[in-house]
């Protein structure tokens, strides 16, 4: 369809695909396709289009894994500095450990490239601003919770090396986002729902502008706030599953997933004097929030440690072929949340 339209197709090689792109341009049966830098050799290949001259330059992968920078095979002495030069490459910037072609960024300032469109990373982010523009596209298509934020094609419009511009367009049907909500103010299940139902609303109308294609605007949840009714409210938004919201538009909006990150309405810094309970989980709560730890939290988090190679190592999980314990970080949001509802739930009982 491409080459009927008389669409030209420049094309890098990842570690997915440095195979099959290989095979699809050997056969020559596209004429209208170019595949740059074949078995991990850089190449420059021009493009001509209403009197205008382009270079593309590229570099594809030569195997499944490579675990050095492609900038080590590059020269700049390739590039034409009188032409408008826009560079393809899949890899991953500033991860130098990575088996994916890792890439030092300072490597893109001084190529004569004016504009790098990245591959490998699916979530659209922009490297650098201009002198070069260097970035990851993204997925056309949000595949994944993680990716979150709008998707699509870059549109590129090239009048000389001096005047690139760059437009993103928003095609994804579905669009991931998260929003936080301070629900400190909520008193029972009907407040927390109607103040719920009102951000959502709210945040849909502040981003609608980009919402063109978008049929479905899937949403995390993260409540944050002081509150004693934890407990409570972990209840309540159980029931936040089912929230399916009509626009005015042909957008949708549900909820994923919930976070609580709740704390209860306390002087933790008052409490955390006290040596019981209390005051060990409010000592405990805030290390966690201060990136600090305790002799009781190094204990938690070593039979966390424990736990998790029990699991990894069980007949029961293997065909899963589990990866290993979660990093800290998730260790330390769980154990931050269970010691909030225990603090909260040990207030209760003081209080009655």
């Amino acid at each position: 369809k491409l080459e009927k339209a008389g669409v030209e197709v420049f094309m890098v090689a990842g570690n997915h695909d440095y195979k099959v792109l290989s095979d699809i341009a050997a056969s020559s049966q596209y004429e209208n396709v170019h595949l740059l830098g074949e078995n991990g050799t850089w190449e420059v290949k021009n493009f001509e289009r209403n009197g205008l001259q382009i270079q593309f330059v590229g570099w594809s992968f030569p195997t499944l894994h490579y675990k050095n920078d492609p900038f080590l095979l590059y020269t700049r002495e390739i590039i034409d500095p009188e032409l408008p030069v826009i560079g393809l490459l899949h890899g991953e910037v500033e991860n130098m450990e990575s088996s994916y072609a890792p890439i030092e960024f300072n490597n893109f300032l001084d190529s004569r490239v004016d504009t790098w469109i990245l591959g490998h990373i699916h979530k659209p982010s922009i490297l650098h601003e201009s002198n070069p523009f260097v970035c990851y596209p993204g997925s056309p298509h949000a595949l994944s919770a993680k990716e979150k934020g709008k998707h699509g094609p870059l549109v590129i419009e090239v009048e000389n090396k001096q005047k690139v511009s760059i437009h993103p367009l928003s095609i994804s049907p579905v669009r991931f986002e998260s929003l936080t909500v301070d629900i400190t103010e909520s008193e029972d299940e009907s407040s927390l729902r109607s103040l719920v139902t009102n951000s959502l609303i709210d945040f849909y109308t502040d981003i609608n502008s980009d919402l063109e294609n978008v049929l479905l605007l899937v949403c995390d949840l993260i409540f944050q706030g002081e509150n004693d009714k934890i407990q409570e409210f972990e209840s309540w938004l159980r029931n936040l599953g089912d929230l399916n919201l009509e626009t005015e538009t042909e957008t949708r909006i549900l909820v994923r997933k919930t976070v609580i990150r709740l704390r209860p309405k306390t002087d933790l810094e008052e409490l955390a004097k006290q040596s019981s309970p209390v005051g060990i989980l409010a000592t405990s709560i805030l290390a966690i929030e201060k990136g600090e730890t305790t002799p009781f939290l190094e204990s938690l988090l070593e039979e966390w440690q424990y736990m998790q190679d029990r699991l990894n190592k069980a007949n029961t999980y293997h065909p899963l072929k589990p990866s290993g314990m979660l990093p800290d970080n998730d260790a330390k949001e769980y154990i931050l949340k269970e010691c909030n509802r225990l603090l909260s739930e040990l207030n209760l009982q003081q209080a009655r």
